[in-house]
């Protein structure tokens, strides 16, 4: 695949012979952070049309397989033409290259031109940043984790894009004091990136479909995507909506963390959502088997016995819906873990 003769990575700019001299030169002094980036573009410019990209594992065991890079190449220009970032965007990248946050953004800019500043993934990626950039995605822990210094060079980006988890509630009212150019998406690994985005407001709006983009419901309200950009088949999801039209949905969580409890359909993410402000320690929303309402909802928390449960409880019932608040809290010494620090699924 060919490389746009703007691109740059951290300064470096040339033909594709020059770019497979630099690689091959530079990747085993490279630290082990940025050895995933160098051998992406070197996979990029061999004469295979499919590379190999690979799931977080957060929803289940993580998975690998082969995608055409003409698809990556398309959602890369979907992307470019909704946020009108062409050639010679200036563009950060802080995200981890082993997954295909990281890899996509190398691509918009292979394709693109654009002028790529890499550095290693952190949870305070600007640090050490004093210019600002055209265009950078961030994930959410990544951004809920600035001080005003940092929000406030983050206001003067052309565009930033949150994704990988959730926006929580209070960082979305954080970041729509300090920021007005900060998007949420919505994706995954199979639709390589994003496929849908809202901006980051004080109220919360629906997400929007990107160009070319055609959303329906099955039958149990899980989101179907058509993007004949990247596949030909319809990519079914998880994903439990409130859709409107074609294009336009509310995310409510994900079907196999729903909870049936006594009849009544809870979402884990909702849940969990609502707490996020109240407690301070990590934390997850599960369920388990009950004689009488079928599942019970179960907070699990990373932390000591010493937390007030009952305390706690009161607390919850001021912020949860009545049959939202746990029935059962249980202390773990670690909850479980995915490779990119998501909090695995507790079923």
């Amino acid at each position: 695949m060919r490389i746009h003769p703007f691109f740059s990575y951290n300064g470096f700019q040339g033909s594709e012979a020059d770019w497979t001299s630099f690689i091959s030169s530079g990747i085993e002094q490279a630290p082990e952070w940025e050895q995933p980036f160098l051998l992406f573009i070197r996979e990029w410019l061999n004469d295979n049309t499919e590379l190999e990209v690979q799931t977080s594992g957060s929803t289940g065991a993580a998975k690998a397989w082969k995608v055409p890079k003409l698809a990556m190449v398309n959602s890369a220009t979907l992307t470019a033409n909704y946020f009108n970032c062409k050639e010679e965007t200036t563009a950060l990248l802080c995200l981890p290259g082993n997954f295909i946050a990281g890899k996509m953004m190398l691509v918009r800019a292979m394709t693109f031109g654009w002028s790529l500043k890499v550095i290693k993934p952190s949870t305070t990626p600007l640090a050490e940043i004093e210019e600002p950039f055209d265009f950078a995605a961030f994930t959410p822990m990544q951004v809920a984790s600035l001080n005003d210094r940092m929000l406030g060079l983050l206001s003067r980006f052309g565009v930033g894009i949150l994704g990988g988890a959730a926006v929580s509630e209070m960082l979305r009212k954080r970041l729509s004091e300090f920021c007005n150019n900060l998007y949420e998406t919505y994706g995954m690994a199979e639709t390589l990136s994003h496929i849908a985005v809202r901006k980051i407001t004080l109220e919360e709006t629906p997400f929007h479909a990107l160009d070319g983009i055609v959303l329906s419901v099955d039958e149990v309200g899980r989101l179907r995507i058509h993007a004949p950009h990247i596949q030909a088949d319809v990519i079914q999801t998880n994903d439990v909506v409130e859709l409107f039209g074609k294009s336009s949905f509310f995310y409510k969580g994900r079907y196999d963390r729903m909870i049936n409890s006594g009849g009544v359909k809870l979402f884990a993410e909702v849940i969990e959502r609502k707490l996020e402000s109240m407690i301070h320690v990590p934390f997850a929303i599960g369920a388990v088997h009950d004689e009488m309402l079928g599942q019970r909802v179960v907070l699990y928390l990373e932390a000591n016995s010493n937390i007030d449960k009952e305390r706690l409880r009161d607390s919850m019932k001021l912020t949860l819906d009545r049959f939202e608040v746990p029935k059962e809290i249980r202390f773990l010494d670690k909850l479980e873990r995915t490779e990119s620090g998501k909090i695995k699924i507790i079923r």
